[in-house]
């Protein structure tokens, strides 16, 4: 899981006071550069499965989603007069999405036990731990980076099917970008340089029918 972030231009020629920046002493600073640092998670979820035809299923599968993204940070600040850098400063954003997938498989033909398959569609998700409802408390020492409930994916993925005598079990990677701007825009050092972030998430699924 991770972020797709567009900072806005000259980004770093922007100042911030110690208000805008309470988790170090400062008098004032700027950012240097924004990354982000892939983490793991981890779903679970069910099947629902409609055969439309010997090769195409259109597929519902919801999904409980458990994971989080970083956003680090190189910040320059001054303080009483010595000018001091961070380099990675990580900002922490937990999230716990419930998913809605609807996706279009088509099935090859089957090779003995083994059948590959492609997967096209989208979701809806949205967050139950988003942050954007809830308002800013001023005395704050750790400004949490907000993110709105609801986004939009386009997924795309690529499998295989193996037939067991009593089940089939599927392997698979799919990968899924968000087509939301999803952050909320507050006044702050983390918030202020970005000028939109979206989600991306890259699965290994298990499935089993």
């Amino acid at each position: 899981m991770l972020f797709t972030v567009k900072t806005k231009p000259d980004f770093q020629n922007e100042y911030y006071l110690q208000s805008q920046f309470p988790e170090y002493n400062s008098d004032i600073a700027r950012v240097l550069d924004i990354g982000v640092v892939p983490t793991y998670g981890f779903n679970v979820g069910i099947i629902s499965d409609l055969k439309l035809s010997n090769h195409f299923n259109l597929r519902f599968t919801p999904e409980l989603q458990f994971g989080e993204r970083i956003l680090a940070y190189d910040i320059e600040y001054i303080y009483r007069g010595t000018t001091d850098t961070i380099f990675g400063h990580e900002k922490r954003i937990s999230s716990t999405l419930l998913n809605f997938p609807l996706t279009l498989k088509y099935k090859g033909n089957r090779i003995n036990n083994m059948r590959p398959y492609l997967l096209l569609g989208g979701k809806l998700s949205m967050d139950l731990g988003a942050q954007a409802t809830k308002t800013v408390n001023a005395n704050e020492r750790d400004i949490t980076v907000k993110l709105f409930r609801d986004d939009v994916y386009a997924e795309a993925g690529v499998g295989f099917d193996f037939y067991f005598n009593w089940f089939k079990m599927s392997t698979e990677i799919k990968m899924s970008y968000g087509l939301s701007q999803m952050m909320l825009f507050e006044k702050n050092i983390w918030a202020d340089p970005i000028q939109s972030i979206s989600s991306k998430v890259f699965q290994f699924n298990l499935t089993f029918e």
